[in-house]
């Protein structure tokens, strides 16, 4: 299974090579993309908690504040598009951060 920073260097190679047009053809026409998954309050919480994460650490994970990960929790806020789909990655796969420099051991 390729890594997202290999498959994006094999797509700016293609667009140096091909054209942007093209890659933005195969795009439309090959990937099915998922609808974005709505998270509770609670969902949220115990996602965090699953990947045992304390606010602060799930909030620097994810570039927000610790106030922004208690307002999700809390219910006052909602989360935007961009961190619904880090929590359907993580749900569908918590070895994932494993795999990424920026978590250090």
């Amino acid at each position: 299974m390729r890594n997202v920073h290999e498959e994006t260097l094999e797509e700016l190679k293609e667009i140096s090579e091909r054209g942007i047009s093209h890659l933005r053809r195969r795009t439309r026409e090959h990937r099915q993309i998922s609808p974005i998954v709505t998270y509770s309050p609670q969902e949220i919480k115990e996602l965090r908690e699953k990947l045992q994460f304390t606010q602060t650490c799930f909030g620097e994970l994810l570039g927000v504040s610790l106030k922004t990960i208690q307002a999700w929790e809390s219910g006052t806020n909602r989360p935007n598009g961009t961190a619904l789909r880090v929590f359907q990655m993580l749900e569908s796969d918590p070895k994932a951060l494993d795999k990424y420099v920026f978590i250090e051991a």
